[in-house]
C-alpha cells in the first residue's frame, strides 16, 4: 500500500511568496495505491487539519485510547470514520447530504500507518524545502512530533 498527497494551490495565493500557514489552506487530494490500483481517498481544503486529525487518531489507536475516530472534510459534508478491530482498519465515508455510508477500504492497520507516515514525512520535508522558517508554525511542529511518535510506535520503541 502507498499513499500520495496532491496539493492544489489556490491561484491567487500561489502568486504570493510561499507561507506555510497559507499553504495549509490549499485543497489536498489524498490517493491510496492498493493492489496496483490508485483510488482517490479524500479531498479537502484546510488540509493540515485533516492530516493532523488522521495522525492524532492513529496515535490514539496505538495508545489504546480509542478504537474509532472520525475526521470531517472541509467544504463538503463528508466524514471519514476509521475503525480499528483485530489488527484491521476499516475506513467508511459518510455523506451528510444524503445519509449514504460507503466502505472506502479495509486493510491491515500497520500497512495503512506505514503508508501514511511515509507520505506525511515526504510532505513535511517538502514544505521545509520551500520555507526555511517552517518551524515557526505551530502546526508544522505538531506534524513533526506526530511523525516521530508514529515512527516510534511502528518500530516498537513505544
Amino acid at each position: 500500500m502507498r499513499m500520495r498527497f496532491e496539493i492544489e494551490p489556490d491561484e491567487e495565493l500561489a502568486q504570493l511568496p510561499f507561507r506555510v500557514s497559507t499553504y495549509f489552506e490549499y485543497r489536498m487530494n489524498m490517493f491510496v495505491l492498493q493492489n496496483g490500483v490508485e483510488k482517490e481517498f479524500c479531498t479537502s481544503t484546510f488540509h493540515a487539519a485533516i492530516l493532523v486529525g488522521i495522525a492524532k487518531g492513529l496515535i490514539e489507536i496505538y495508545d489504546d485510547e480509542k478504537s474509532k475516530f472520525t475526521v470531517e472534510m472541509y467544504e463538503s459534508t463528508l466524514e471519514y470514520t476509521f475503525t480499528y478491530f483485530q489488527k484491521l482498519l476499516t475506513i467508511t465515508r459518510y455523506e451528510g447530504y444524503n445519509g449514504e455510508t460507503i466502505e472506502m477500504m479495509k486493510c491491515r492497520f500497520d500497512d495503512f500507518v506505514e503508508a501514511f507516515v511515509k507520505e506525511y514525512e515526504r510532505y513535511h520535508k517538502a514544505i521545509l524545502k520551500q520555507d526555511c522558517h517552517a518551524f515557526e508554525n505551530k502546526h508544522y511542529c505538531m506534524m513533526r512530533d506526530q511523525i516521530n511518535i508514529l515512527k516510534n510506535h511502528m518500530s516498537g520503541v513505544i
